[in-house]
């Protein structure tokens, strides 16, 4: 009994941790013009975690072009593609869309445009 409150407690913390991301939040930039994708040196740590999932991740992402993320379980596919669609903040390095960076775009545009399949 003991063991499923304490693991009941985990869940419940990472569902009561704030977000740092308003996906409500309207910003200047709506239109994705052309789709090229830049992480530059980017790095992500779960909150609840002490190692860092990605660890200056270089990527680069032609415009208009499809790309597979292929990898063993817990490689980071997941999160790139939720760090594209603002569910997740980064550490540090940088994430450009059409050179800009993805902090800029509404949220709720950039993930009206961007497609994946899981």
């Amino acid at each position: 009994m003991g063991k499923a409150q304490d693991a009941a407690n985990k869940v419940f913390a990472i569902i009561d941790e704030k977000s740092t991301i308003d996906p409500r939040e309207t910003k200047a930039i709506s239109l994705v013009k052309h789709g090229e994708i830049t992480m530059d040196q980017l790095v992500f740590r779960y909150p609840s975690k002490q190692h860092a999932v990605l660890r200056r991740l270089n990527l680069h992402i032609p415009a208009t072009q499809k790309i597979a993320l292929v990898g063993h379980s817990g490689c980071g596919k997941s999160t790139i593609t939720n760090i594209l669609l603002r569910f997740y903040e980064f550490e540090s390095g940088r994430v450009l869309i059409d050179g800009v960076d993805i902090r800029d775009y509404s949220i709720a545009e950039l993930r009206r445009q961007i497609g994946f399949v899981m």
